[in-house]
């Protein structure tokens, strides 16, 4: 049956990336910061593949890219208040080096988002007003992040019984098993 477990789960991570009012859309990421505090951001699930390696996008002078840099470990928290379906995963990040990958990514994104990645100044800076941040008009720091996960923990909250349980990725393969909620 953890089978059929692990299918609804990656079921609802692919309908996400297709449905934009999917609660899976946005999710929560979970970095290492400097100092070794935890870092959380809320961030957009752009594409899974079969193979379950999560994509999302960002301005490559992100603090969130400096962390992956220093230490590639995250976490990834899903959470679907309509189904009561919870997915922490965890996982290793890499951003994308193929530069056509991230050219025909960039091409396929609407006008209106790529401001997101062509602010002049980094995210997180400082502003006197909003309506004054300044835009490149041609180049950009589009970044691609991809997410390799190693676990998969399943959490159904139920009103009778919660069920719950553990997927790890052995070489190829996952492995499953039930664990007490």
């Amino acid at each position: 049956m953890t089978k059929e477990l692990f299918q609804t789960a990656k079921s609802a991570l692919i309908e996400a990336t297709k449905d934009v009012k999917h609660p899976f859309r946005y999710f929560t990421m979970a970095t290492i910061g400097i100092n070794n505090s935890p870092r959380l951001r809320t961030v957009v699930l752009r594409n899974v593949k079969d193979d379950l390696t999560i994509s999302l996008f960002t301005d490559r002078r992100s603090k969130k890219v400096t962390h992956l840099k220093e230490n590639n470990n995250v976490c990834l928290l899903f959470f679907n208040h309509n189904d009561m379906l919870q997915l922490k995963i965890d996982g290793k990040a890499f951003l994308e080096q193929d530069e056509k990958v991230l050219s025909k990514a960039w091409k396929k994104m609407k006008e209106a988002s790529k401001n997101d990645y062509r602010t002049t100044q980094e995210p997180g800076s400082k502003v006197k007003d909003p309506e004054m941040i300044e835009y490149l008009d041609t180049s950009n720091h589009f970044a691609i992040v991809h997410i390799i996960p190693s676990k998969i923990e399943y959490l159904e909250l139920k009103k009778d019984k919660h069920v719950r349980a553990l997927f790890s990725k052995e070489e190829s393969q996952w492995e499953g098993s039930y664990i007490v909620p």
